[in-house]
């Protein structure tokens, strides 16, 4: 327990970091001149390409050296974005800074092997919610942070203060890792680099010989680009609809972070425990259902509240859920490229999502891209249909 709440405050700080720039990004990129596809795209869609890049790369890595070195680099090369971030005055210096980000974002395959580590297979849920609750607690208050950094006026939006903000809080975990965390993989147990390398020519060769896994990475996929789709619009929706500035943007996603921390520090884990891992994703895919088709028709805060509270519920038990059960059917010495993939494609859908959001926005109308975020869902289940364990509660 101990590890894991040393990870979980590391964990915690860095996505803070990270949440700071949400509400910010899209208001600083049309002022320098950037469409609404080059917005979304630039923003959160070059980030997730680098991250593609990066992450099974880190997941092998940490099985052949520990976790504990991979999160240690890869957040000190967040601290060196983040300035860059600030600093960037023009559209291609901001676009940079993101790749840069990207590439060290793909650090979560090492953190949630950490998780598989120190947890026996009944426990993992739990301990998988616990680091979710991180993440939705740096989306809750980061761009709560951020946005009020950001004010009411989207043509004075800075990311100089915002993101010096978020490179001093990853300077916090980057210390916090060295000095507190502990490495929870064992020499006996890695694997080494050319062995990993070896056998794994692509992200999906770690999970290509089970039908679960490949079920399970399918359906991520989906749900990605789905909720990208949403997430990547949001703000320039919420301004053009709504009226939202920046400062409400972060509250909202502030709102959507909260109903995300109690799902995945409180709810998720025992639902797995009663229910089994695959019934938990089916409601999951439900509650995205009721989200997107409530947002979509939003026409005051109430709706848009409602709607985004379903949407994170369903997004948050999807997630911890789907790790959890592709630790229960990877192998120990696959675990961390096999959680490398699972984000690879989830990563994958946060390229497509952005790259296609500004361009459905524009070209569909308003209402469009919530419309294709539900239609995602039912191959997401088809693909979830393939699986065969984790509908078992455990015992």
């Amino acid at each position: 327990m101990k590890a894991l709440l040393t990870l979980f405050l590391i964990v915690f700080i860095d996505l803070l970091g990270f949440g700071i720039i949400i509400p910010i990004f899209p208001f600083v990129a049309e002022r320098m001149g950037a469409d609404p596809w080059l917005i979304t795209f630039g923003g959160a869609g070059v980030y997730a390409l680098a991250q593609v890049l990066s992450t099974p790369v880190w997941g092998r890595l940490s099985d052949a050296i520990g976790r504990r070195p991979v999160l240690i680099v890869s957040m000190l090369g967040a601290v060196a974005g983040y300035i860059w971030l600030g600093l960037a005055n023009t559209l291609s210096m901001l676009i940079a800074a993101r790749v840069l980000s990207g590439l060290m974002s793909g650090n979560i395959s090492a953190a949630f092997a950490y998780v598989a580590d120190v947890t026996d297979p009944a426990n993992r849920a739990k301990g998988l919610g616990m680091i979710g609750a991180a993440f939705g607690l740096g989306f809750m208050f980061g761009p709560m942070i951020g946005g009020l950094l950001g004010g009411d006026d989207p043509a004075q939006a800075s990311f100089l203060l915002p993101a010096m903000v978020s490179a001093g809080l990853s300077a916090i975990a980057f210390f916090g890792a060295t000095l507190f965390l502990k490495e929870s993989l064992p020499p006996e147990r890695r694997k080494p680099w050319r062995e990993s390398a070896k056998g794994s020519r692509s992200p999906l060769a770690a999970v290509s010989h089970s039908p679960v896994l490949l079920g399970l990475v399918g359906a991520v996929f989906l749900i990605s680009i789905g909720g990208t789709i949403l997430q990547s619009i949001f703000p320039i929706w919420g301004h053009d609809v709504l009226g939202l500035s920046p400062r409400d943007v972060g509250l909202a996603f502030f709102a959507m972070g909260f109903v995300g921390v109690t799902v995945q520090g409180v709810i998720v884990g025992r639902l797995a425990v009663r229910f089994g891992e695959k019934k938990v994703l089916y409601g999951s895919a439900f509650l995205h259902a009721v989200g997107y088709v409530t947002m979509g028709l939003a026409n005051d805060h109430v709706m848009l509240g409602l709607g985004a509270a379903f949407f994170a519920a369903g997004h948050a038990s999807f997630n911890t859920t789907a790790s959890s059960l592709l630790t229960l059917e990877a192998s120990p010495r696959e675990q961390g490229a096999a959680l490398g993939a699972m984000q690879s494609a989830s990563a994958a859908g946060r390229i497509v999502g952005p790259a296609s959001s500004g361009a459905i926005y524009s070209g569909l109308g308003t209402h469009a891209p919530f419309l294709v975020g539900a239609v995602l869902l039912v191959p997401a289940v088809m693909f979830l249909r393939r699986s065969h364990k984790g509908d078992v509660p455990h015992e």
